[in-house]
């Protein structure tokens, strides 16, 4: 070394901030590509169902804001949904299926009038309907089939808890 010259220290931790910094934006980046939401690490949803439909052993009952019944429902849709999703489900239903979940069972079915969206790391879509099993198949899923227009979309997302729905529901007498 000749003189006049000093000594260059490398900057170590200067470099691995650096580089946790690059892994950090490579995972959020991708998972922001897949889900198409920036905001994916989000769980809440503040969202209000303009109508709700409730199947019930072949019976329809709507529920429309003012209707005896519907804010209760409507507000445990919002709370079940706004504690978050747990995984995605994997479950698309066949025509038979929401026959069942129609005529046979306890379903709900929610309805937006401006497209909503849930926050996961995976695609949900934008959605102005769900349909939610509470009994029969696939209840013990917590399973949201989520749709816009058309027919439901297979792997919904499955819920964290749908407790606060369910006993919505049982307040107003289905069981």
């Amino acid at each position: 070394m000749s003189q006049g010259q000093t000594p260059v220290k490398p900057r170590v931790w200067g470099m691995l901030f650096v580089v946790g910094l690059f892994i950090l934006l490579m995972i959020y980046g991708t998972i922001l590509i897949a889900s198409r939401d920036p905001f994916w690490f989000l769980s809440g949803f503040n969202e209000l169902p303009d109508r709700l439909v409730v199947y019930h052993a072949g019976q329809q009952t709507e529920y429309v804001p003012g209707q005896p019944g519907f804010d209760l429902l409507a507000e445990s849709l919002q709370d079940s949904l706004d504690q978050g999703i747990a995984r995605q489900s994997g479950i698309g239903f066949s025509e038979a299926t929401y026959q069942d979940a129609y005529q046979k069972y306890l379903t709900v079915e929610a309805f937006f009038d401006l497209p909503v969206k849930l926050h996961a790391w995976f695609n949900t879509g934008q959605t102005s309907k769900m349909l939610i099993p509470i009994t029969g198949r696939h209840s013990e899923l917590s399973v949201v089939l989520l749709g816009d227009k058309g027919d439901y979309r297979v792997h919904g997302p499955a819920m964290k808890n749908l407790q606060p729905l369910r006993d919505a529901l049982a307040a107003l007498g289905y069981q």
